[in-house]
């Protein structure tokens, strides 16, 4: 077998260091625009840094090396070896850049009761750090919002509900979810209930003494007052101003008033004991 000339292992090494360099400047050319999965843009830079190697190594007869010197001895790093690192680390520094997908928030409100409706017009507005939107309602109470930014994934989220009638369950801290791109929100609402303030005495009709240590209930709800010692009481009851009560007194056992009243916002009501 006649034996290759010094010059033809040139020509080969400049073929070779060429195509190389030509599929080298493919694949990381192609693995940015098809979005080339990453793994298998490794394994591919991996086989060309192989192949690269062995080419050196064989074709060319290498017999370079690195050599570097630490405090605990000398490197040295034979032609080929240098040949896979510079391939690996070039691989590494343009590799594709992985494109992060936007975020994406659902917030569903529902209602504690069996006759919850979803209000008409409600909205929910979200701000998650420079993030702020505001979505109404669709037919099964959902607010979606989409175009948040992947850096804030776990980040808090700021609730802000628009909902006539209705008001969060329970004070709560929301956050995105750290391990996926979209969040579902579940968040219970209570129906608002109107407070309607009174005050009052209950007082013997006979001498127009204030019956002291008397229990005041009020029918249709769970508040006691009791008098004090003048007979006045006061009570916050959960109902419209206007609404029309059962107010019932006793004393001790005796059942000392009962009768229906209107109620209006800080009324005073005047309670005459029965006789």
């Amino acid at each position: 077998m006649k034996k290759l000339s010094q010059l033809t292992w040139i020509y080969i090494s400049i073929g070779g260091f060429v195509l190389f360099a030509l599929f080298f400047f493919f694949i990381i050319n192609t693995g940015r625009r098809i979005e080339l999965d990453i793994s298998v843009y490794f394994f591919l830079i991996i086989i060309i840094g192989l192949v690269a190697s062995g080419f050196l190594a064989g074709a060319m007869k290498s017999v370079s090396r690195y050599e570097n010197s630490s405090s605990n001895g000398k490197l040295y790093l034979a032609g080929p070896v240098v040949i896979f690192c510079i391939v690996m680390y070039f691989g590494y520094q343009y590799r594709p850049i992985e494109k992060k997908s936007p975020l994406s928030l659902a917030v569903r409100l529902t209602g504690s009761q069996t006759s919850y409706k979803i209000p008409e017009n409600a909205s929910v507005n979200v701000v998650i750090d420079l993030f702020q939107q505001t979505k109404n309602l669709n037919s099964e109470g959902i607010a979606l919002f989409t175009g948040i930014s992947n850096q804030y994934k776990g980040r808090k989220i700021d609730l802000f509900l628009n909902v006539s009638g209705y008001h969060p369950d329970q004070e709560q801290t929301y956050k995105l979810s750290d391990s996926s791109d979209h969040t579902n929100l579940i968040i219970q609402l209570q129906r608002d209930v109107e407070i309607t303030t009174i005050q009052g005495r209950l007082y013997s009709a006979h001498n127009k003494i204030g019956i002291p240590d008397a229990v005041v209930r009020f029918v249709g709800t769970s508040y006691i007052a009791n008098t004090d010692s003048l007979g006045n009481f006061s009570a916050k009851l959960p109902v419209k101003p206007g609404s029309e009560i059962r107010i019932i007194a006793f004393k001790g056992n005796k059942e000392v008033y009962n009768s229906l009243r209107t109620v209006y916002q800080d009324d005073f009501l005047t309670l005459t004991q029965v006789e």
